[in-house]
């Protein structure tokens, strides 16, 4: 008989898991969103407001019903600096990683990273740190692009209390759905609840029992706060390189440009202008792309887009690989933010007294926002030699926005005193206790989380079937 994993959580982490544990366990997957946006489970910001909307996901897929990923590396130097192991260790699952994810090998990727990083220099760009973004060219959801339906148990509800058997394991859950209790039982378990869901699933857990690691639970929260800042002209063709189409592939590459301040890397986007020079600032990081992906037949939507001219030159880049000539570009800023060891996420009763809320404190020190404005001056210093002529926006701070990308508040650590889960997702303290999600991810840098939670996710399924990763796929890319 097969052991029985069961996974909290039918998002991005949990989705990856269940599929590479299938050959081996036997999957059940505990999800309470009824839809990709549940009132049921509001997050309340006691600090600053999110603004992007919705900032989680929920139901079978999670987050991956709501946004295009863009595929792309923490840096060797963020793992360095702040995780228990090298990125080495996690190469491997993010080639795995990225080939469920793009069907694209990742080393092709890389080497077209390479080229292109070539192509900037030959235009005159000053040699920097430019990390590569992939985006395939359409979206997946993760429940349907890996044919999870049929294959996993789902078990409808939400986890209201844990039940522990001998030596530190869970024995099962309870599971609560309209005013109805299950048990889950178990031979492994897995928390996939995201950065804001199993943080507070922790703290539940440490009301039974004393976790050596519970501090960390709800702390060291991280989330990449971005806007744009400022508008270029310049003086090269760079339009034939900004959503550059790799080759043999269906997917465009964009390199952000990278500054450091304060041990912080910032990242730049150059994104295309129709409006240079226009009276208002761009006030939508998603724009109404988001609208139009969650409900395309909608044609208010269509009539909107058309009042964002920015968005059409993106969609005929992208989708199509028309590249207007256009020398007029925004910087659109994503940070790598400082983390705190107080706790930023929690639970609290709902304001109609049914059920709860979760609770996100998300706050910018003065410190880091001025290391920001610093490397706004930094990359227009650096963008000097190609530009004609720069402004930044006056009062750009005040548009700061979440970027969605909820992470630290299960960290991995070497040990109980510096996060919740030890190097191979395990909760301190517990047997048979893990966590997959970004909660895990000790430090992002600048870099989406979405493929390096789907490499945990491998490594984490590897780890439970007890033997190494299998080498990637061959390419049958030249």
């Amino acid at each position: 008989m097969k052991p029985r994993a069961v996974i909290v959580g039918a998002g991005l982490g949990g989705c990856m898991l269940a599929h590479a544990l299938l050959p081996t366990h036997d999957v059940v997957i505990v999800e309470r969103g009824a839809e990709v946006e549940d009132p049921r489970y509001p997050v309340v910001d006691v600090g600053l407001p999110a603004v992007t909307q919705p900032h989680v996901g929920a139901g079978l897929g999670g987050s991956t019903q709501l946004w295009h990923n863009g595929l792309i590396e923490i840096d060797e130097e963020i793992f360095a600096a702040h995780w228990p192991f090298p990125k080495a260790e996690l190469d491997p699952f993010y080639a795995q990683a990225f080939e469920l994810l793009a069907d694209t090998p990742l080393a092709h990727v890389r080497e077209a990273i390479e080229r292109l990083r070539q192509r900037y220099r030959e235009l005159g760009l000053p040699p920097g740190l430019m990390q590569g973004l992939y985006y395939p060219r359409w979206p997946r959801n993760l429940w349907t692009s890996l044919q999870l339906q049929g294959r996993v148990e789902v078990v409808r509800g939400n986890v209201v209390d844990f039940e522990l058997g001998d030596g530190g394991a869970l024995a099962a859950l309870t599971v609560e759905e309209g005013g109805e209790r299950r048990r889950v039982e178990g031979d492994v378990f897995v928390l996939a609840a995201g950065g804001l869901g199993t943080p507070v699933l922790l703290q539940k857990l440490a009301r039974h029992l004393p976790l050596p690691g519970a501090v960390h639970a709800g702390a060291h929260y991280e989330d990449h706060p971005m806007t744009f800042v400022g508008e270029v002209e310049v003086t090269v063709p760079l339009y034939r390189l900004w959503n550059y189409r790799v080759p043999g592939t269906d997917g465009n590459l964009r390199l952000p440009l990278v500054v450091k301040r304060a041990g912080l890397h910032m990242s730049f986007q150059l994104r295309p202008a129709a409006n240079y020079y226009r009276a208002s600032r761009r006030e939508q990081v998603g724009s109404v792309l988001n609208d139009l992906r969650r409900n395309p037949w909608n044609p208010l939507h269509y009539a909107r887009l058309f009042k964002h001219w920015d968005d059409i030159l993106d969609i005929l880049s992208f989708k199509f690989g028309i590249h207007l000539p256009t020398r007029h570009y925004t910087l659109l800023l994503c940070a790598q933010m400082p983390t705190a060891p107080e706790r930023s996420v929690w639970s609290q009763p709902a304001q109609d007294g049914a059920g709860e809320a979760g609770v996100r404190c998300w706050t910018l020190p003065q410190a880091f926002r001025d290391h920001m404005d610093q490397a706004v001056q930094d990359v227009l210093a650096w963008l000097a030699p190609v530009t004609r002529s720069a402004r930044i926006f006056s009062g750009w701070q005040g548009d700061l926005r979440s970027a969605a990308h909820h992470s630290g508040t299960a960290r991995l650590s070497a040990d109980a005193t510096a996060g919740a889960c030890d190097v191979d997702g395990r909760v301190h303290g517990m047997a048979n206790l893990y966590v997959c999600d970004g909660a895990l991810i000790p430090a992002s840098g600048i870099a989406n989380t979405g493929l390096t939670i789907a490499a945990l996710a491998l490594r984490l399924a590897a780890h439970l079937r007890g033997r190494p990763a299998a080498a990637p796929r061959a390419s049958s890319q030249p």
